[in-house]
């Protein structure tokens, strides 16, 4: 922040006897710099700032609140768009008309009072003109409680319809994540371009599995997520849950929440400027990541647990921040279209259709999926409304609001959550806090449905692919009584002992048969020590076993011998 004696000695003396007017100051002769330096020092005086404050215009006090609240500084763009533009007028002309008796607009009249100044610099991701208030005054301002005015949201009636996703996208999440356990879950090639893989495929074999409706947008959104929160890795096609899948998993529901929110918000290839149908985007250059950000801390400041118009949020947005998504404020250069007509939209008057339906989709469809809003709808509307943050929701979105704020992934320990383990193989286990508990029982048992309570039933088949993965029945009737408070029926516990007796008295395993065209090139084979390791059962002079794991390496390692196998499925 810029000195305020440095500010003042910059300026032409008729800049300076104009500010002196101002605050009454009589002003000595003398070189400019001592005259410069003797104003700012009246200037700071105790309540001299106080005294001026009072001769302020209702406008200028609301500009200069704006100020200290954006800690005193602001890209001059976005405060023309609201207050309009300082004019730039000479020595002489300021002499002549003495801009300072009758400013043509709040700002001009904090300029020419000397509380505000122009300079070149950065302002987060903006670098040019800026307006900035100099560090002495700012400190006095904030002393005197000058505030920001507050956000300008109107409060809505209770709406007729409206539509929370609450932990749906959540559930989701971990239903893809055991489809990946189970192997059903296939990769999907990702571009990398910086708008691509904005949509992906419905995962096939999950069926009722998915909470949430069944929207392409979402179903994108949902595959980005697994990938941005690192819980899937890829292996020959497939995706497999990491460990990072487990930790999730523990973590509370606010933290879950909080690192679902900051995957969506820092995501470069996201974008929902390209998922806007009334929109046709020819030529722009917007950060997706910075604008969600900006829209965020603004939607922080909404008032707590009330239903609030979604147009009155849109208007406020526009007023506090409406170069959210062009900080530059050039809103001109883009070449945007209206979808139907093709009439191109430029110039600030553009606004409403590009920035406002983008921060009315992230509201009504990117938030509410996340489950941080709710919305609601009139009696035979088709579009949203109203809006509130959910109550579960907002000290995530608090947090995300802070660009610096990042999820941890701490794994805080969770209150054991009371399962039922039922005479006829069905298990009962509340839905909330129990994802951890739920991922582990779909291990050995298999999914039937939910509601409020997910319902499971244990089989001879899932018994039998869970003891193929490596679980034992001392394992999972462990795993029931702590889950249960011991309260596991005898006829469960004989059953799991008595199915668990049949496991392993057989054996199957894929193997490939490897056949080599001679005797002398198995011989050539089974004498490298590197090779041999990897092979299996020999059968003949020329044949042998190899087991399916290994037939990748082995592939490897032939062709790095000039030996290029033959392969037939």
């Amino acid at each position: 922040m810029r000195d305020l004696y440095r500010c003042l000695d910059e300026y032409p003396s008729e800049l300076l006897q104009a500010i002196a007017d101002t605050w009454h100051i009589a002003l000595p002769k003398g070189e400019p710099r001592e005259v410069a330096s003797y104003l700012a020092a009246a200037m700071l005086a105790p309540q001299a700032l106080e005294d001026l404050l009072y001769t302020l215009s209702p406008g200028a006090r609301e500009a200069l609140a704006v100020f200290v609240g954006e800690g005193g500084a602001l890209p001059g763009h976005r405060l023309a768009v609201r207050y309009g533009n300082i004019r730039r007028l000479g020595p002489a002309r300021i002499a002549r008309e003495q801009p300072w008796v009758q400013p043509e607009n709040a700002l001009e009249e904090l300029y020419y009072k000397g509380i505000i100044y122009r300079a070149y610099g950065a302002v987060g991701d903006y670098y040019g003109e800026v307006f900035l208030v100099p560090q002495q005054l700012l400190e006095r301002l904030v002393e005197l409680h000058v505030a920001a005015p507050a956000l300008e949201v109107r409060i809505a009636d209770a709406p007729a319809r409206s539509v929370g996703d609450g932990l749906a996208l959540t559930e989701d999440l971990f239903a893809m994540l055991v489809h990946a356990r189970q192997g059903h879950l296939q990769a999907t090639k990702q571009e990398q371009g910086p708008r691509s893989g904005m949509m992906a495929p419905r995962p096939s074999g999950l069926g009722a599995r998915l909470s949430g409706e069944n929207h392409p947008e979402r179903l994108a959104l949902l595959w980005r997520l697994l990938l941005r929160l690192r819980l899937v890795n890829e292996s020959r096609g497939l995706l497999h849950p990491t460990l990072r899948a487990r930790e999730w998993l523990q973590l509370s529901e606010q933290r879950r929440l909080q690192s679902m929110v900051l995957a969506w918000r820092d995501d470069p290839r996201w974008d929902e400027l390209h998922l806007l149908g009334s929109l046709r985007c020819e030529q722009w250059q917007d950060n997706p990541v910075n604008a969600r950000r900006a829209l965020l801390q603004v939607l922080a400041d909404c008032p707590q647990g009330m239903w609030l118009s979604l147009d009155s949020f849109i208007a406020a947005l526009k007023r506090r921040r409406p170069d959210y998504l062009r900080p530059d404020g050039d809103y001109s250069s883009w070449d945007v279209r209206d979808a139907q007509n093709g009439a191109a939209l430029i110039g600030f008057g553009a606004w409403d259709p590009i920035e406002g339906e983008m921060a009315r989709h992230i509201v009504a469809f990117s938030l509410r999926w996340l489950g941080v809003t709710e919305v609601g709808y009139s009696d035979s509307g088709l579009q949203p409304t109203v809006f509130r943050i959910a109550e579960r929701a907002r000290e995530s979105l608090v947090a995300s609001a802070t660009p610096a704020q990042e999820a941890g992934a701490d794994v805080a320990p969770q209150p054991m959550v009371l399962a039922t383990v039922n005479d006829d193989f069905t298990m009962t286990i509340p839905l909330v806090g129990s994802l951890y508990e739920r991922y582990q029982l779909e291990r050995f048992s298999e999914w039937q449905a939910q509601d409020t309570v997910a319902t499971y039933r244990i089989t001879a088949e899932s018994i039998w692919e869970s003891q193929n993965a490596g679980i034992k029945i001392e394992q999972i009737l462990a795993f029931l009584k702590r889950i249960s408070q011991d309260q596991v029926a005898p006829v469960v516990a004989r059953t799991l002992q008595a199915w668990g007796g049949r496991f392993g008295r057989v054996t199957l395993r894929r193997t490939v048969l490897l056949q080599t065209v001679d005797e002398h090139t198995m011989q050539q084979l089974t004498s490298r020590p590197e090779i041999r390791a990897l092979l299996g059962r020999i059968l003949s002079p020329t044949m042998c076993l190899v087991d399916q794991e290994k037939v990748e390496e082995l592939t490897g390692r032939l062709k790095a011998l000039g030996i290029w196998p033959r392969i037939k499925t």
